[in-house]
This record gives C-alpha cells, structure tokens and sequence, in this order.
C-alpha cells in the first residue's frame, strides 16, 4: 500500500493533508511529527482526539522527529531527548495504531568518520528504545553517504539489524546505485523517491536511477508493508496544491505495479 510522508505537505494541517489523501484515493500516510501544524499542537489533547479520530481510517506509519536530535551527539543532554522524544513517539504509535516507527541512526556532530563512541551512543540508543517498544515494530533508517553518518552502508546497517533484531526501513534514495546490495536486508518499511545530480527525494519521474524494479524484487519476497513515497517539496518547482497532487498522481503511475 502506498503512503505520502505528511513532510510533503509542510505548510499544511494535519487533518487537511488526510483530506487531500482520501480525494487522492491513498488510504495509508507516514506521520512526521514534525510538521509545524503537528509540533505546535502535540500537547493539545483536543488536537490530538481531532487526528486520531481522522487517521485511525489509514495505514499509518511515523516517523520518529529528528531535525534537532541525534543519538549520537557528543552532548548529552541531547542524548537524552532523544531517547525521551523517540519513547513519545512510541506511545504515538500507539494512539495512532501506527504500524511502525522508523528512527534515524544519527551521526558524528562534526563532519568526521564516526568512531567507536558514536557506535556506543547508538547501541544504547537503541537498547534504551527497544525496552520500550514492547507491541510497535521499530525500523532503523539506512541513511545517504555522508562521512559522518552511522548506517549509510549495506555492511553497517545489517550488523545492527541483526544485533538488536530489528527490521530496517529502507530508503531507496539514500541507497542510490548500491540499492541492489540492501535487498536481502529485514526490510518492514520502505521510502521510495528519486535522485537527481546525486541529490535525494526527488519525483520519481524525475529520478535518474529507476528504482522499479528493484521495488518490484522485493514485491516478489510477499512484502506486505507500507510504501512510503517521500518526496521533498523543496525539489519541485511550485507549492500551489493541484501542483502538489499532480506530482503525486504521475509517481503513483510508475508504481502501479
């Protein structure tokens, strides 16, 4: 089934972006919670009853918040928030009856390699999390090649797939030309977008690597999850809604497989 990440529609409320899905004809989204409507109001326990009430009709998927936080910062105050905001968004899950939660790995703060202390940062990330998910299935994000990113590569994202018996969600833009290497990998999740000059989240009309078929490989291996289309707005020319929605309508027809 094939979701819109809530990201695409930034500038736009939550129920608004539910709306616009079910005239798509889309019956499944991936929440970031982080959309400004979504942040400002998550406390607002009127807010939150008005969401649930409208979301619990999809398939949903979250994404846990990120832009601020880092498990593995060199601080850690931010350490510790980070594992607080990702334990609230478990008990979202819950209240949304979301199907998983897709967290980031994090990375080294300054632009380096990541050494032995990231990868502890991350290891108790994660058994700190895993404590708490007990029913929501969690999925680590492999992440785009960057030098100071944790789990951009087949060989380390596996390694802690398997060491905490965690499925992935794989990001097919973030995996570029070595998507073929990240088939055989515990994938429950999954984000699909193009790349263009090497750059993630376009259009998949647009996408300069096509990623269909390997899509369709993982069909084959009776992949039952949800397909994430995880378009950056920032990538396209216009944020009028019909130029929006008709973005979305052409990628759907390339994954009408």
């Amino acid at each position: 089934m094939i979701a819109i990440s809530s990201l695409y529609f930034w500038e736009y409320r939550i129920v608004e972006i539910l709306d616009m899905l079910k005239d798509i004809g889309l019956k499944a989204i991936e929440l970031f919670p982080e959309n400004p409507d979504f942040w400002d109001n998550r406390f607002n326990e009127d807010y939150i009853k008005d969401i649930k009430r409208e979301i619990r009709k999809f398939r949903v998927a979250i994404h846990c918040p990120h832009i601020e936080l880092n498990p593995c910062s060199f601080n850690h105050y931010i350490r510790e928030i980070t594992i607080k905001e990702t334990i609230w968004s478990l008990n979202l899950c819950r209240e949304f009856k979301a199907e998983v939660l897709t967290i980031h790995p994090g990375k080294r703060p300054v632009n380096r390699e990541p050494t032995e202390e990231e990868h502890e940062h991350l290891k108790n990330y994660l058994r700190a999390i895993i404590k708490k998910s007990k029913d929501i299935k969690i999925c680590l994000e492999n992440m785009p090649k960057k030098i100071n990113r944790l789990c951009w590569n087949y060989k380390e994202i596996k390694y802690y797939s398997e060491k905490f018996n965690i499925p992935i969600t794989l990001d097919f833009a973030h995996a570029k030309y070595d998507i073929k290497y990240f088939l055989d990998l515990d994938v429950k999740h999954i984000h699909i977008s193009g790349v263009r000059d090497n750059k993630d989240h376009y259009p998949l009309k647009e996408s300069e690597i096509n990623f269909i078929p390997y899509l369709k490989e993982i069909l084959e291996k009776d992949y039952n999850g949800i397909i994430t289309l995880e378009l950056d707005d920032r990538r396209i020319k216009r944020h009028d809604k019909d130029y929006k929605i008709d973005i979305i309508l052409k990628d759907l027809e390339l994954l009408d497989i």
